[in-house]
């Protein structure tokens, strides 16, 4: 009786490692995120900027971009995508000048907000 029941237990394992492999939820999350961002094209290419005083100098400014946070995106992404290379400065800058445009850290951002992620020039 008791191989009986090791033997089903097994079974239901393997049979559940192969769903969860071929059919499970990881490929529902990424048929979601596919429809959320084919839906709203027009949304992605918004971009605009403004100039916002610091108050870290006496005359420094900062550019920024708002964008909305989609799933997996991350300060840091989102800043390098705007360069299109490599970072001018810090990530602790980055992380810096973030928390001072949005009153918020880099780690409680949320999906579906906007958030003034910083430029910088190369």
């Amino acid at each position: 009786m008791k191989r009986m029941f090791i033997f089903f237990g097994i079974i239901i394992l393997l049979y559940s490692v192969y769903y969860d492999l071929n059919k499970g939820t990881l490929n529902l999350l990424t048929e979601k995120h596919s429809t959320v961002v084919t839906a709203r094209p027009q949304e992605m290419e918004k971009e605009d900027v403004e100039s916002v005083p610091l108050p870290s100098g006496p005359d420094v400014s900062q550019k920024y971009v708002e964008k909305e946070i989609k799933p997996g995106d991350t300060v840091l992404s989102l800043v390098e995508e705007s360069l299109q290379g490599r970072l001018p400065v810090s990530i602790e800058q980055v992380v810096s000048d973030f928390e001072e445009l949005n009153d918020t850290t880099p780690g409680k951002i949320q999906i579906g907000r906007t958030y003034k992620i910083p430029l910088y020039a190369d």
